[in-house]
């Protein structure tokens, strides 16, 4: 019978047949076929022997290339020799005037030299940048897993009482050094040094949680942008003035605006550095 006579079978109240239908077929499951076996070992040691040879041959490249330039050098006390010609008679006898820096290597670093002083000061903040985005994941699982625990690491009594008589004085001496290294030995970077030193001890003694108190993730951003723009700024103020001949009795205020702005960059460098590397917190 077929489905339609059923049907019909059913509208007339008549007890329908059940069908007989017949089961499906059931295929037969075949496994997937397996890509051919690659031998993965012989690949790796082909890139590795190649790899070396590269590194060989670049070594030696550079190596013949430094030689090359090694060997071109004046020979030491000739006329032409870098240590005698006018670029030095020019940074020490007038370094002061153009720069209003009277430590002269203050003035040849912050601007003389100042594109490289820049980019080394972009060097920093992109390191930074690129350990932020490496270790921020790490970071908040390990913040979720101190604040599922509760406890908090014991701090030496020691480390703190030594830390209270000592960190005054290694920040007076990072100001002075920081604001004072146009005029004397020191500057930016030794300055920002020594106060990222301070931050990194008061850290330890007291914890990371201590430090968030006054320089938070916020605070942290905030420093090093802005330090490396007014870096930026102040630097084309000095190229500016150069290019048009303006004398300016400026020169001394932008060279200690540009001394605080790499302080202030290299201090967040290094306390960057050690916060998220030890898996701390900003």
């Amino acid at each position: 019978m077929s489905a339609f006579d059923s049907f019909t079978k059913w509208v007339d109240g008549e007890k329908p047949v059940p069908l007989k239908t017949e089961p499906k077929p059931v295929k037969a499951k075949t496994e997937p076929k397996k890509p051919a076996p690659i031998d993965d070992k012989k690949r790796l040691d082909g890139f590795l022997r190649l790899y070396a040879w590269c590194a060989v041959v670049i070594s030696a490249l550079m190596l013949i290339v430094l030689l090359i330039g090694a060997v071109a050098l004046p020979a030491f006390a000739s006329p032409g020799n870098p240590t005698d010609n006018e670029v030095v008679r020019r940074y020490v006898g007038s370094a002061e005037h153009e720069t209003g820096a009277e430590n002269v290597i203050a003035g040849m670093i912050l601007n003389y030299r100042g594109f490289d002083t820049f980019g080394e000061s972009c060097v920093l903040f992109l390191a930074v940048c690129c350990v932020m985005l490496l270790l921020w994941a790490t970071n908040d699982k390990l913040r979720a897993e101190a604040a599922g625990s509760g406890k908090a690491a014991p701090r030496d009594a020691i480390l703190q009482n030594v830390a209270k008589l000592v960190l005054p004085c290694i920040l007076c001496f990072g100001m002075c050094v920081l604001f004072n290294g146009h005029v004397s030995p020191g500057g930016g970077f030794s300055g920002g040094s020594i106060l990222g030193a301070a931050l990194i001890l008061f850290a330890v003694a007291f914890g990371a949680e201590a430090v968030q108190r006054f320089f938070t993730e916020r605070v942290f951003n905030t420093v090093r942008i802005t330090g490396l723009m007014i870096y930026a700024l102040m630097f084309g103020v000095y190229i500016y003035q150069g290019a048009n001949g303006i004398d300016s009795n400026l020169a001394r205020y932008i060279v200690l605006v540009i001394d605080i702005a790499v302080g202030l960059v290299v201090m967040s460098t290094m306390y960057g550095f050690y916060s998220f590397y030890t898996k701390g917190e900003l």
